[in-house]
């Protein structure tokens, strides 16, 4: 048994013979921060894209055990040293040149076995990689990685593994197809995959829930699936110079997009749902085949519209009465042939460009907009402003057209800017009406109704009747003013699940929270409150709340009261212990337990009964910590392992947690806790106490 589970040793780095690949020679689009191991090139004689001689390698990948950082960039590499994924370094066969399999626990090592921090951000980019490694799969902590300008033609299954992945970047190499274990980094945030030869996104894309940047420019797509649609929490997406030639009604699932690229691609119009991207900012469809403009109706926060270079030959009122946030319309090399009165209302609008259309005139009102400061125009036919107005620039337009405009309403004045009046504050009906219908719309198809960011002590009437006709199973009151709970969230008592009432003022939660029955998840973290109401054990389905950077001095008591507790966050409060007896209560339910910063003296061992624990974290509490050759007793705490290896386990005490084995003992430390000598190769357990001298 012990022969089975002792650790694997990885063959060292061999010399390749390879030199680096030339740049090809293209704009770099994604700019990754600059990552250092504080090693000087200068010492080892480098320069960026040489290969570089194998003990430098190995020096970069030690110094990564002290921070997490790690970077390969243009190190001439051809594969991927597998020492990053090894236990120990090898110097020779002979000689381990970091730390053996038994601990060293001499205070003059520098890089003691305790204090290694895992890989947390990985940059391999600007090499000839054509592969990666199947142990991709045990750098389970990786935060960011890198591998953009390198000749990858596919990428193991074994990447999903990657779970705590944010960022990922395989831009510029040669993926024409993509695993289906990509779409298992449930965390990423970003994913670049720009300048490649894919030509299909899997339905799977869906499954990337938390995705805010999205990057699929350059490259061979056609069609996207409807799963697309189901990034709600998408911020920016980027699909130019693709061959797309149409977009699924599903897009307009993509509520929180801000920024849309879908410039050069073959695109002949775009779905109706576009108008329901209610945050959409700005967009990008240059270079498509567009015969007929958008209907932007519900984009109030657009600011941006270019679609320069299609096939557009008019543009509508209603197309723009919505639009007042509008900043900039570039309409450049169409067919326009009149522009529409409704561009002058337009209050926020400051950059015209009709270059290169068939007008033969512009709406003489434009220029009673005093918010207008550019406005291009050459290249059209025009019959009624001459020629050497618009060679004279926007000030010779503006002039021009007030002329015009006095001379046709003599009520009209140079200096009377009343006589056309831009619509600014106030709200008219039928601009109330299509706001309505957008919220309701919102709620309906998201289930999610977001009254966050508002700086609001209460719900108005008409929130209060959307959620009462809506019945929006998630509901975000965050970053308000809040003092209490809203009595209208009892309306939702059948079918609300998630509440974030975070970062308000509450004082004290109120007892209608107990109405909730079907409550899943709560959240009432960065508030005031001392204490919870009783009536919160009625919420038997209770499975996470947040009670974090609050004021409790010890947590609740109703809290051990809930049947299907699963997630207690209670980092930075004030507690100074917690109850054992209230811990035994939820001890069967119990997987996530965070009371990082606060005043506890000391761990109950009750804890060591939680046998579903995966996270617990207990670091910047004031307990007293041994020296670093005495194992010091700590509680009865079992951790699953396989193989050597951590099951399941996400956070010990704020730390990546390590394994090193030596036969069948098997040692750890978290935070000052040792963990030591285990009965059993396959788990560590807590409560037994020895030396190493």
């Amino acid at each position: 048994m012990a022969s089975s589970s002792s650790t694997r040793r990885h063959p060292p780095l061999r010399p390749s013979s390879t030199t680096n690949r030339t740049s090809r020679g293209v704009e770099k689009r994604v700019n990754t921060p600059a990552l250092s191991n504080d090693i000087n090139d200068d010492e080892y004689g480098i320069a960026s894209g040489k290969q570089v001689p194998r003990s430098y390698l190995l020096k970069l990948i030690k110094r990564s055990h002290m921070n997490g950082i790690l970077n390969l960039a243009s190190r001439g590499l051809t594969e991927v040293p597998i020492e990053i994924f090894a236990d120990e370094i090898v110097e020779d066969e002979n000689q381990q040149r970091q730390k053996s399999k038994t601990p060293d626990f001499s205070q003059n090592d520098t890089e003691t076995w305790w204090n290694r921090e895992s890989l947390k951000t990985l940059d391999l980019s600007s090499n000839s990689l054509t592969t990666l490694p199947n142990e991709i799969e045990t750098l389970n902590y990786l935060i960011v990685l890198n591998i953009q300008n390198n000749q990858l033609t596919s990428l193991p299954d074994a990447i999903r593994g990657l779970r705590a992945l944010e960022k990922l970047v395989l831009s510029q190499n040669q993926l024409t197809i993509l695993p289906d274990g990509l779409f298992y980094c449930s965390s990423l945030l970003t994913l670049n995959l720009s300048r490649n030869h894919l030509t299909k996104l899997s339905n799977k894309i869906g499954q990337l829930s938390y995705l805010q940047d999205l990057d699929l420019s350059e490259n061979e797509f056609e069609l996207f699936p409807k799963e697309i649609g189901f990034l709600t929490r998408l911020n920016k997406l980027t699909v130019a110079k693709n061959r797309l030639r149409a977009l699924p009604h599903e897009f307009g699932g993509l509520y929180n997009l801000r920024s849309l690229d879908l410039s050069h691609n073959q695109l002949t119009q775009l779905p109706e749902s576009m108008g329901d991207l209610i945050n959409l900012e700005e967009i990008y469809a240059n270079a498509n085949r567009l015969t007929i403009f958008p209907c932007f109706n519900q984009c109030a926060r657009l600011k941006e519209i270019h679609m320069a270079d299609n096939q557009l030959t008019e543009i509508n009122d209603n197309e723009l009465e919505s639009l007042l946030s509008l900043v900039s319309l570039n309409v450049r090399g169409n067919k326009i042939r009149n522009l529409p009165e409704q561009v002058a209302l337009l209050p926020n609008l400051e950059r015209l460009d009709v270059t290169n259309n068939d007008l033969a005139d512009l709406p003489s009102k434009i220029a009673l907009n005093k918010k207008i400061k550019n406005i291009s125009m050459t290249g059209n036919p025009l019959g009624k402003i001459r020629k050497d107005v618009v060679r004279l620039g926007t000030e010779s337009i503006m002039k021009f057209l007030r002329n015009r405009l006095t001379i046709d309403d003599g009520s009209a004045s140079n200096n009377d800017p009343k006589t056309f009046d831009i619509p600014k504050t106030v709200e008219t009906d039928d601009e109330r009406k299509r706001r309505l219908y957008t919220e309701h719309h919102v709620v309906r198809s998201t289930g999610t109704f977001d009254f966050s960011h508002k700086n609001a002590s209460t719900l108005t009437e008409e929130s209060i009747e959307l959620i009462s006709k809506e019945k929006p199973s998630h509901v975000n009151l965050a970053k308000n003013k809040f003092t209490e709970m809203p009595i209208a969230l009892v309306r939702l008592a059948d079918c609300l699940l998630h509440l974030d009432m975070s970062s308000n003022g509450l004082l004290q939660l109120n007892s209608q929270v107990g109405q909730l029955k079907e409550l899943r998840f709560l959240d009432l973290s960065t508030n005031r409150l001392t204490d919870l109401p009783s009536e919160l054990s009625s919420l038997e389905h209770l499975q996470i709340i947040n009670l974090s950077m609050n004021k409790f001095v010890r947590l609740p008591s109703v809290l051990y009261e809930l049947k299907q507790i699963q997630e207690i966050l209670a980092n930075d409060n004030q507690l100074v212990e917690l109850d054992a007896n209230g811990i035994m209560k939820i001890s069967t339910t119990l997987c996530t337990f965070n009371v990082r910063n606060n005043n506890i003296q000391r761990l109950p061992p009750e804890l060591s009964k939680c046998t579903l624990l995966k996270s617990l974290d207990v670091a910047g509490n004031p307990f007293k910590l041994p020296r670093p050759a005495t194992i010091a007793k700590v509680y009865d705490i079992e951790i699953p392992l396989k193989n050597g290896q951590l099951m399941d386990v996400q956070i010990i005490n704020g730390r990546s947690m390590q394994t090193y084995q030596a036969h069948v003992k098997q040692k750890s430390l978290f935070d000052g806790f040792y963990c030591c000598k285990s009965n059993s190769v396959n788990r560590i357990n807590y409560a037994q106490a020895h030396q190493y001298q």
